[in-house]
């Protein structure tokens, strides 16, 4: 009988679960999954749920909840050094898209002026202490799914070792193959940014795709598609993830797909996972240097680029919405930065959640 392989997956939000429920539909192996979150009851919660579609899925697939505050400091060494996970993912950030569809605030006025990038710190702190702690579990592939376009180049740049990313290019690629009624993924290349969830300002900054290595057009499909409302295509990105998770957990000899920021890369690409490596299948007379080019134009349309050292840049037009309420904000940052910024982030959005704070 097999052993069960580990995976870790580190939150219980609604990319989180979405996540976890299509891994326990379509895991090919014996498979432990550890639910971690700050929260013991959303963690029992989610780990019984899953359980329940495996189950039905008739999946060797057992979750496992626990209780782990990482985001405030709580150590998850000990959790990887005593079940040496194949995977973690990184699920769990300081900022959800959520916010936005919640109530309107100065804070929420805010990331629409100047740009999702901005959360950047938010996004990659919790990341960042994350990854650090496969250093207990060294053989463990870490793959982030809390804004992966921009966290993890900044995550490689540090020597913090990050394999790929969830979401964002593998939810635009199932729009897309939604829409043509392609099974077959491996005949479909993505070059796609997290910014192109949203309708890009001029049709030349659209995502760009090749379908049996040819152009194609995609501006109207993602035209239509983008208008589903964001929860769902957060659930269709997690959905996808979970082929990815599942490669990397039981090592096959191909997989063609697409993810977000391999190796650190900026945005989206279509790869090819081979056992735990993972290499970009671009369409041909395109170049690497040439798609990360592509990716790094449409970072400045989330407010924000990351440059080969894990140095982030805001934009000019972001700094000057953020420099409103946050007169000293950075205009550069690096790694070293992500704890302090997180820190005064933090407080900046408490502040301007208050009702009195005048809008953007």
């Amino acid at each position: 009988m097999n052993r069960s392989r580990h995976v870790v997956i580190l939150g219980t939000g609604a990319f989180a679960g979405a996540l976890a429920k299509a891994f326990a539909q379509r895991a090919s192996g014996p498979t432990v999954v550890h639910v971690v979150s700050r929260s013991y009851d959303r963690a029992q919660h989610l780990a019984g749920l899953a359980n329940a579609h495996a189950v039905l899925a008739d999946r060797s697939v057992r979750f496992r909840p626990h209780r782990l505050d990482v985001a405030g400091g709580a150590d998850l060494r000990p959790l990887l050094g005593r079940h040496q996970p194949h995977v973690l993912v990184v699920c769990s950030s300081e900022y959800s898209p959520a916010e936005m569809r919640g109530l309107p605030s100065a804070w929420t006025r805010l990331i629409r002026a100047a740009g999702f990038g901005v959360t950047l710190p938010l996004q990659a702190a919790t990341a960042l202490r994350a990854a650090a702690a496969v250093e207990a579990s060294p053989d463990t592939a870490v793959v982030n799914a809390c804004f992966p376009d921009a966290v993890n180049p900044v995550l490689h740049a540090a020597g913090v070792p990050v394999l790929c990313g969830l979401g964002n290019v593998s939810t635009l690629v199932s729009l897309i193959r939604s829409e043509l009624r392609l099974g077959d993924e491996s005949r479909l290349k993505v070059l796609a940014h997290h910014a192109h969830l949203h309708a890009p300002p001029t049709p030349d900054q659209e995502a760009r795709a090749w379908l049996d290595d040819q152009p194609l057009t995609v501006d109207r499909i993602l035209r239509r598609e983008r208008r589903q409302p964001r929860a769902h295509l957060n659930e269709i990105g997690a959905t996808a993830g979970a082929a990815v998770l599942d490669a990397l957990t039981h090592p096959r000899d191909y997989y063609a797909g697409h993810v977000a920021a391999p190796q650190g890369r900026p945005g989206g690409y279509p790869v090819v996972i081979t056992g735990r490596s993972i290499a970009l299948r671009l369409p041909p007379g395109m170049s690497e240097r040439q798609a990360i080019a592509c990716n790094q134009r449409w970072s400045t349309l989330d407010g924000v680029t990351v440059d080969p050292q894990g140095k982030a840049h805001f934009t000019p037009a972001a700094l000057d919405v953020l420099r409103d309420h946050w007169p000293d904000s950075p205009a550069t940052f690096g790694p070293q930065d992500i704890e302090e910024l997180r820190t005064r982030q933090l407080a900046l959005r408490e502040r301007l959640q208050q009702p009195s704070v005048p809008t953007v």
